[in-house]
């Protein structure tokens, strides 16, 4: 299944610990499953993706490292994952060689943060969809993503010092966007609450979200204005429906596989279905 044009999806928060990896991995499942081709690439030097595709990690010329090195001529080390299950999905790893590249990046001057887009004009990448994974920091691989990307994918923790990030990251992306000239610019397709437990205090007055007999509800004794979601759609982006905390995910990551694949029949496995039908829409032209 081919698309008229390929969506770069960055995966970008201002915080650490807001499940971008978890999102990119079980996005990439989700996207692939439904017969697109998907690749992941890893921007940051944490490597941490290879927890959860059940891979060693890789040298430089096997990683981004390499993707992003000025002598790169367009063989994009790619590495297929879960063969048992799909065909249709690749990785490049990020990892400690990335740390090279950072330096790099910082210490060149001419167009510094559009290295990953440059390459993509050069070296046209042959996938449906490529999911950027970035690091917690947005400088510098925050704006090398950002500006090589169709569409941007805000994960957010729903606790105090994160969800007053939300604005600081649209900040942030508004003036990127005017610093690095991109046009079009990325567009923002939401904002995702991840790692919800809705048995936690802070977690249901931060959303103004409780779960009553299964279901997801409003809380009636929280004023809406005061919720995460109230101020994100103030913004003017979407909040979709939360992703839950899950102890599944670090179990299926333990045997390298998405959690469609290892617990098929998990409540959590559809969480992120709202934003898969946004991505797909996307892609489809809808």
């Amino acid at each position: 299944m081919k698309v008229k044009e390929q969506v770069r999806l960055s995966i970008q928060s201002n915080a650490g610990g807001s499940g971008k990896t978890t999102m990119t991995v079980h996005l990439a499942y989700a996207i692939a499953a439904k017969g697109y081709t998907v690749t992941i690439l890893e921007l940051d030097q944490s490597g941490s993706i290879k927890r959860f595709v059940g891979l060693p990690p890789v040298p430089k010329e096997r990683s981004m490292a390499a993707v992003l090195d000025k002598g790169f001529h367009g063989e994009y080390p790619l590495i297929q994952i879960w063969t048992e299950h799909l065909k249709n999905v690749t990785l490049i790893q990020g990892g400690a060689s990335l740390e090279e590249s950072i330096q790099l990046i910082i210490s060149t001057l001419a167009s510094k943060y559009h290295v990953l887009a440059h390459t993509f004009d050069d070296y046209p990448l042959d996938a449906d969809v490529v999911i950027i994974d970035t690091p917690a920091s947005l400088e510098p691989m925050g704006k090398v993503a950002l500006a090589a990307a169709t569409h941007l994918l805000i994960p957010i923790k729903p606790e105090y010092k994160d969800s007053d990030g939300a604005s600081e990251l649209v900040a942030w992306y508004n003036e990127t966007v005017r610093e690095l000239r991109l046009r079009p610019k990325p567009e923002i397709i939401g904002f995702v609450p991840t790692r919800v437990d809705l048995d936690f205090g802070p977690h249901k007055m931060i959303l103004g979200l409780e779960r009553q007999k299964g279901k997801v509800v409003r809380k009636s004794n929280i004023a809406e204005e005061e919720t995460l979601p109230y101020q994100i759609h103030q913004l003017g982006y979407t909040c979709f429906p939360i992703v839950r905390e899950s102890s599944e995910y670090i179990n299926a990551s333990g045997y390298g596989l998405p959690l469609q694949v290892y617990r098929p029949g998990n409540k959590a496995v559809q969480d992120l279905d709202p934003v898969v039908r946004r991505i797909l829409a996307i892609l489809e032209n809808k």
